[in-house]
């Protein structure tokens, strides 16, 4: 399976829209991968996840991202660094011309208020070209994605937003290797840990919400990297993973005190990685 990060960021970026931090300022000048877009991610070029505000962007720098023939997106939350729901109904065809491909989006209902206040604004619905599908905690859904390959995707419920399943995280599988992309989540819910546990998938690749970074910011909504190493620990003692797993630290913010190199230095004496926009990884499912 290839997975790739197009973007790694918080909602405000790095650097962040507006900051003058030293942080931001060092980005500027350094570049690469210092650079930070808002969070996204793209399964064997073919299953997308979440939709920021900065696809466009992700779409016009990466030509492997081929965002007219994405047919299966599914999003995380309804921030709008997650979904930008404005430019997804110009997937329509009064927009788009000559596309003769179908989208599916799933997501949680709390999504779907703000999807269909995005086809409200257009006054128009173009159902042969977007449908969207209600995801609660603990359901799951078998796809095929325009490259022809299938997944079953089991949507997790994220300690994020309001707290009331309208943000979720999702596992997925090809029937090789397991992914987990856990996005924007503070540690568990005990609930979701008991539903990580009965879809009974084992993980090879784990991306972990890293916004607060280096600090010992404590939050119910995101993560630190202290908080990463815990859900390790869980994972692992629960059978969720084990020495194959690869540990991905990902969504950072500018007021997490890391830049990528020392992000990168912190991560990788815990046996993680930083992730970075453009990384590619080709998850391998463990030898026999």
């Amino acid at each position: 399976m290839k997975f790739e990060h197009l973007g790694t960021a918080a909602a405000e970026r790095i650097p962040g829209i507006f900051c003058m931090c030293d942080l931001c300022k060092q980005a500027r000048r350094i570049g690469g991968r210092e650079i930070r877009t808002q969070s996204q991610a793209l399964v064997d070029d073919a299953l997308l996840l979440d939709f920021p505000g900065d696809t466009y962007c992700h779409f016009i720098n990466n030509k492997n991202f081929d965002l007219p023939a994405i047919t299966q997106l599914f999003i995380t939350h309804w921030h709008s660094d997650h979904f930008y729901g404005e430019d997804l109904a110009y997937r329509m065809d009064s927009y788009a011309d000559d596309n003769p491909t179908h989208m599916d989006v799933y997501g949680s209902e709390a999504v779907q208020g703000f999807y269909e206040r995005a086809f409200f604004l257009e006054e128009h619905y173009d159902y042969d070209k977007l449908t969207y599908h209600a995801l609660h905690p603990g359901d799951s859904v078998t796809v095929t994605a325009g490259n022809g390959r299938t997944y079953t995707v089991y949507a997790f419920e994220a300690k994020h937003g309001h707290h009331f399943g309208d943000c979720l995280f999702y596992g997925l599988t090809d029937g090789q290797v397991g992914l987990l992309y856990a996005h924007d989540t503070a540690c568990f819910y005990e609930s979701t840990w008991k539903d990580l546990a009965k879809a009974g998938l084992k993980y090879d690749y784990v991306s972990l919400d890293c916004t607060q970074g280096l600090t010992d910011l404590s939050s119910d909504v995101h993560m630190n990297f202290s908080d990463n190493l815990r859900v390790r620990d869980r994972m692992v003692k629960m059978g969720l993973a084990d020495s194959h797993t690869m540990f991905v630290c990902n969504h950072f913010s500018h007021r997490g005190n890391a830049s990528y190199e020392r992000m990168q230095e912190a991560a990788v004496r815990e046996g993680f990685v930083s992730s970075y926009d453009g990384m590619v990884t080709n998850i391998q499912p463990p030898a026999v």
